[in-house]
């Protein structure tokens, strides 16, 4: 017979692939919300330099206003604006949340309790995923994209570093450990009978 924590482990198992591609399937409507609040922090916060954020499949383009240097042969039409655009892959920072819904499903509760705290989770979990893409798309151009479009951004060498935290933080921790510590508050009690049932 399995212990309550094996039981919990293999219930998770069999959540997680279920979760994992129920995400992928619909990412484009999962992410609508990240992409709406990732268009407007940037185009808000840059309005100069990020003229769009626009899904295309299950990836964000990045649409910016760059004036070229002048070269030979390079001439921009008058009335129109030269544009750099890059892709950035959201669904990178967005794997918290099928772990954190197999989670919810392999815990109990009721099925009132388990919805409360998934859209709960999923909000905190979007503003997360929002966090990653918002600093990929500074590191893209503060490093990626060249000294011209470096010098738009007009950001102190401090700021740069707060933009390399940030994207450090976006990449590897949030998306890891926020979905744990939202499990944990909400089933505080149920992971403590499985520790002493462990003991």
């Amino acid at each position: 017979m399995l212990s309550p924590v094996s039981r919990f482990s293999l219930h998770i198992l069999l959540w997680l692939p279920i979760c994992f591609g129920a995400w992928y399937y619909m990412a484009g409507v999962i992410a609508l919300p990240v992409n709406l609040l990732t268009d407007w922090i940037m185009t808000g916060l840059f309005p100069e330099l990020i003229r769009e954020v626009s899904p295309n499949r299950q990836l964000l383009d990045v649409v910016c206003a760059f004036t070229p240097p002048e070269q030979p042969g390079l001439v921009v039409p008058e009335g129109q604006v030269a544009e750099i655009v890059f892709s950035i892959n959201s669904l990178i920072y967005g794997y918290s949340i099928p772990l954190y819904s197999a989670l919810i499903l392999a815990s109990p509760g009721n099925e009132m309790q388990k919805w409360l705290r998934w859209i709960v989770g999923f909000v905190v979990l979007s503003l997360v995923q929002v966090w990653g893409v918002s600093f990929d798309i500074l590191k893209t151009l503060l490093f990626d994209l060249g000294k011209e479009v470096n010098t738009l951004l007009a950001l102190t060498p401090m700021q740069k570093e707060a933009v390399v935290l940030g994207y450090q933080m976006g990449y590897l921790v949030l998306p890891a450990v926020t979905p744990l510590i939202l499990w944990i508050g909400f089933h505080r009690d149920f992971l403590l009978e499985l520790v002493e049932r462990r003991g």
